[in-house]
């Protein structure tokens, strides 16, 4: 059954609207990040004018202003940082007050076939 036996409608009336399937890594804020942390200072004030507000994207935006930010926070400087180079490594320190910790006694509860019972002292129990 034809649904549409007139084929008018959707992407044929409309091919502009038609997605290519694509994702564009221009789109994602951590590309931008990238992209701004590599301008030089001059280039980095020029790119405000040569990206109109009615032409930059939200990512591009954020981007922007998150690069700002950081310039005077120490705060948005780590997280901007942390998002493009990725967090630093942190070691574990398994110690307890600087001694290394035991790793635990295993008691076996089974009895070996040939082997006779002990009689319990008061240290058992």
């Amino acid at each position: 059954m034809n649904r549409n036996p007139t084929g008018k409608g959707g992407f044929q009336d409309h091919p502009e609207l038609r997605s290519d399937g694509g994702w564009k890594k221009e789109d994602s804020i951590g590309y931008q990040y990238n992209y701004l942390m590599r301008l030089t200072i001059n280039d980095f004030k020029k790119w405000l004018t040569d990206n109109p507000e009615d032409e930059r994207t939200m990512a591009q935006e954020l981007a922007y202003q998150a690069m700002l930010q950081a310039r005077k926070d120490l705060g948005y400087l780590k997280e901007v940082t942390d998002r493009t180079e990725g967090k630093p490594k942190q070691s574990t320190d398994f110690t307890s007050g600087g001694k290394p910790i035991e790793l635990p006694l295993i008691i076996s509860t089974i009895q070996p076939q040939n082997a006779t019972p002990q009689a319990e002292t008061k240290e058992d129990s």
